[in-house]
């Protein structure tokens, strides 16, 4: 599919692929390590994209070899060791919502995980509604290594993988492999790395070609239900099609 360059970022390339908006993570010197301006500008940008009509699904990829490296510890020292209270606080809620937003967007997002994902590099990608792995990617929750908790990750973590699972990763603080992340549901689909953006964008484009209208209301159930008792749920999704436009 032909690609239109959209706008294109130090830290974060945009491209469209016909309704299919194409993130990728730009910052490979440093591990695609998030900072908070490579942070903001994948909030400010998401949003955009969820407002956007025109934009139907967002796919999430990365340059290099490795997906994202989690926060960028660096930076988190050196404003300590500035005392710049405020600014570390400012990046710790810019981190909440960078691991929140993708729940509360209409526009379906999918992950095209290349390498490792670790730390919040891995809640990223747990985050999104659906991930393509290659089978190089790698996953993992080191934070307990670093003496720090990976607190605002694991609520996310135990949704997708249950208590066992996710108190392992967290515990342990050991990577597991696209296999593994798949057989305990992290990841949809792992497929060879060169064929990774391919199958990532197929299946990104397959959501955008649907009417958006049904796949937003569908997505708005999904999390409404998650988070409901199964009566309750349904209940409240009765009457969800009466309300959508009719189709052909």
């Amino acid at each position: 599919m032909r690609t239109a360059t959209v706008a294109e970022d130090k830290e974060l390339l945009q491209a469209r692929h016909g309704s299919v908006l194409l993130l990728t993570l730009n910052r490979h010197p440093k591990r695609n390590a998030l900072d908070t301006a490579l942070m903001r500008t994948l909030l400010d940008t998401l949003r955009q994209a969820d407002a956007d009509p025109e934009i139907h699904c967002v796919l999430l990829a990365a340059n290099g070899s490795c997906f994202c490296a989690g926060a960028d510890l660096e930076e988190a020292r050196a404003l300590a060791s500035q005392g710049e209270t405020a600014r570390l606080q400012e990046r710790a809620q810019i981190l909440v919502d960078l691991n929140t937003i993708v729940a509360s967007m209409q526009t379906p997002v999918v992950a095209a995980v290349n390498g490792p994902a670790i730390g919040a590099g891995a809640g990223l990608s747990l985050g999104s509604d659906l991930v393509v792995a290659s089978s190089a990617a790698r996953f993992g929750y080191p934070e307990v290594k670093h003496g720090i908790s990976a607190g605002i990750l694991i609520p996310n973590l135990i949704r997708q993988v249950g208590p066992k699972a996710a108190f392992e990763l967290i515990a342990t603080g050991d990577p597991i492999g696209a296999e593994r992340a798949y057989a305990l549901g992290m990841v949809n689909r792992v497929v060879a790395p060169e064929e990774l953006l391919d199958a990532a964008l197929a299946l990104a484009g397959r959501l955008a070609q649907f009417p958006p209208a049904g796949l937003m209301a569908s997505k708005r159930a999904f999390q409404q239900a998650y988070d409901m008792p199964m009566a309750e749920a349904v209940q409240a999704q009765r009457d969800v099609n009466m309300r959508l436009p009719p189709t052909r």
